[in-house]
């Protein structure tokens, strides 16, 4: 036998891996795995290379998912810069500068800022400003019909049946599209709201599209850049 496959047998037993024996021996792993695939080891020696190739894989992974997040900010930086310059062109646009505008102070914008959640999100109570926002959504966004997902919240005493279909009527939004309805009071509210506010309770517009949420965020900051 010879001499280096003896050793590579050694190595092996006492839970080296191919790619080790191979740069120790320069021996190449094709002719290791011919060596060695009969070749018993412990448990002991299968837990050691069990364990590094664990590691390598989570290294690998973290590696990976590093890379994914360098990229994807790449791609909202672009979309932003896109989007900034774009506004300067709409800023004569009624219903451009409205919808931005609106999203501004009522729209979700943490996303942009640190927060894992990046998703179009807009809440209000108040239809005519519902309507603006989805005719905003349709023109400028382009949103496919059944990509606009409506969350109500609700008080326990409003008829949701009813509300849901109010509310499908304003924004044209079929009630499937419909997600489970929350009913809560908030404890700041719970002892102050009259009988008759929010009859129809608060509605969310949500559009699960990262790169439609950063093309918002861009709208809005180049609605400031040209304001300000």
């Amino acid at each position: 036998m010879r001499h280096d496959k003896k050793i590579a047998i050694n190595l092996r037993k006492t839970g080296q891996s191919y790619l080790q024996i191979s740069q120790a021996l320069e021996v190449p792993k094709s002719t290791l795995s011919y060596w060695l695939k009969n070749i018993k080891i412990s448990k002991q020696a299968q837990k050691k290379i069990s364990k590094r190739a664990y590691f390598k894989s989570v290294e690998a992974l973290i590696k990976r998912n590093k890379n994914q997040t360098v990229i994807a900010d790449l791609k909202a930086q672009a979309i932003l810069k896109k989007s900034a310059a774009e506004a300067k062109k709409l800023v004569n646009d009624k219903l451009f500068v409205a919808g931005v505008s609106l999203y501004w102070a009522e729209g979700y914008k943490k996303g942009a800022y640190g927060s894992k959640y990046k998703s179009v999100d807009f809440t209000n109570s108040d239809p005519e400003m519902i309507k603006i926002m989805m005719k905003f959504f349709r023109k400028f966004c382009k949103i496919k019909e059944n990509k606009f997902k409506l969350l109500l919240m609700a008080h326990p005493n409003i008829n949701i049946d009813k509300t849901i279909s109010f509310w499908s009527g304003i924004t044209k939004v079929p009630r499937s599209q419909f997600t489970k309805t929350q009913t809560a009071i908030s404890k700041s509210s719970k002892f102050i709201r009259p009988k008759d506010s929010l009859q129809h309770g608060t509605v969310h517009i949500r559009i699960y599209d990262v790169a439609m949420f950063y093309k918002v965020i861009g709208w809005i900051n180049g609605l400031k850049n040209n304001l300000i």
